[in-house]
């Protein structure tokens, strides 16, 4: 009986031991760490908060899923697409416009092959172009700055790439402006108050801190971008949409000013393994609520618009069926987050400091402090938030931004980005509080420090 015993053992060991090794193997290759960076743009745009906001949610559950998400911040979508052909980045923002020229080899990618491998993950949030004028300027319409002092946006920049798409529709070159004064590009718009700017293009999400503080402080005034010219180029370009900035959102616009708007789009390679695109798609989609608050300018975000048709092909890994995920994380905020949210809120518009839109040129920074809280509350409510762009489309946009920045003392470099419409102090460099070009956030003094990704916990 013994040897019957052992031949039996012997034969059941040679099948169920490597079962019993791929029992113990598999939780732990389900659980293998992988890493992905979301390229963003500055520290004070929207772009960042949003993918710290993706980061947030995915880091929450990387117990689970095992993906672990960084966000860095960047000199906005032109330099995200380098990046990322790059390898160096594995998620990307980027304005609607700007993906569609990079898909096509046009615009500023004129001469370079069109670039195939973009795929899209979701449709965020949209800003629009915003066309602000001084007061003491004679500019009522848009027609009224040909020959006037405009800044059209940094060159090399999202926003420029966005409003020269404007310049064609209206049949306008550079010369058809009176010449700029150069300036800071962390002080270009100050111009508007200080009377060498007549007019400037902002591309923006609204409530807007910046735009607040110009109409305030300075009394400059929004103009509205319509018209037949206008109205061609929305039907002739479909990565734009109808939108307008509703009235009584900042000091001096008694109604609503209409103009048009780019979305901004979450973009991969087509080589980013499927399972972690669906990692980031059900993360999302089974925490969209979360997802939406951590923001004002997500606020009106539904998984329809976030899924609509994008410039470029959806990534094979977004077509699958939506499993959700378990979270470790609460369906709302808790009351002491929302509490410490609008504290940090607070306190980071008292720092404020100058800066300006998505242009090439300038400085990236990032913060740990930003990193580990990126979505600080802003200090306009939720409603304002919503009623603060009202679109035609069912998708959103947005323009990125590049930041510089002047050594700060350490207490308020730990401070996190948020706003305050019209209620930060002036700066040591032109008197005027932080620019927010294509964002709602105020970014306070940091060390200028080499583009870096930061974890986002």
């Amino acid at each position: 009986m013994l040897p019957s015993a052992l031949h039996h053992l012997s034969t059941l060991s040679r099948f169920a031991l490597p079962l019993l090794a791929a029992a113990l193997v598999l939780p732990l290759h389900a659980t293998t760490p992988s890493y992905l960076t979301i390229g963003t743009g500055a520290l004070n745009g929207v772009y960042y908060p949003a993918g710290g906001a993706i980061c947030r949610l995915l880091n929450a559950d990387s117990a689970n899923h095992g993906l672990h998400c960084a966000v860095q911040s960047t000199s906005g979508s032109l330099t995200n697409l380098k990046e990322l052909n790059q390898g160096k980045i594995q998620l990307v923002l980027v304005q609607s416009d700007v993906v569609h020229h990079a898909a096509k080899g046009t615009g500023p990618f004129v001469g370079q092959p069109p670039n195939d491998r973009l795929r899209s993950l979701f449709r965020l949030h949209q800003e629009s172009l915003t066309l602000i004028a001084s007061a003491n300027s004679n500019i009522s319409t848009l027609t009224d700055i040909e020959g006037k002092r405009v800044d059209l946006g940094n060159p090399g920049s999202g926003e420029r790439v966005t409003s020269q798409a404007l310049l064609d529709a209206m049949g306008w070159q550079e010369s058809s402006f009176a010449p700029v004064i150069p300036s800071s590009i962390n002080n270009r718009l100050e111009g508007l108050c200080d009377g060498t700017l007549d007019a400037a293009f902002m591309v923006a999400g609204h409530p807007n801190q910046r735009i607040g503080d110009l109409t305030g402080r300075c009394q400059a005034r929004i103009i509205p971008i319509e018209g037949e010219q206008i109205d061609r180029l929305l039907k002739t370009l479909p990565y734009y949409q109808r939108s307008h900035i509703s009235a009584n959102l900042y000091p001096g616009q008694p109604s609503d000013v209409n103009t048009f708007a780019v979305t901004a789009e979450l973009i991969a390679l087509d080589s980013l393994p499927d399972t972690e695109v669906r990692t980031v798609r059900d993360v999302l989609t089974a925490r969209l609520k979360q997802f939406t608050r951590l923001h004002p300018a997500l606020t009106p975000l539904t998984l329809d618009s976030m899924q609509a048709k994008a410039e470029v092909p959806h990534h094979p890994g977004m077509e699958d069926t939506v499993l959700p995920p378990p979270s470790l994380i609460p369906e709302s905020l808790t009351p002491e987050e929302s509490a410490g949210s609008a504290a940090t809120a607070t306190q980071a518009a008292q720092s404020a400091t100058q800066t300006t839109g998505d242009g090439a040129a300038a400085q990236t920074t990032t913060s740990e402090a930003l990193a580990t809280q990126p979505t600080a509350v802003e200090s306009v409510s939720t409603a304002q938030a919503t009623q603060a762009v009202t679109v035609d489309a069912p998708s959103d946009a947005v323009a990125t931004q590049t930041v510089t920045t002047d050594p700060p003392s350490a207490a308020v470099a730990t401070q996190p980005a948020s706003s305050a419409l019209g209620s930060a102090p002036a700066d040591t460099q032109g008197g005027a509080p932080s620019a927010t070009n294509g964002s709602d956030g105020v970014h306070q003094p940091l060390p200028a420090t080499p583009s870096a990704s930061v974890p986002v916990q």
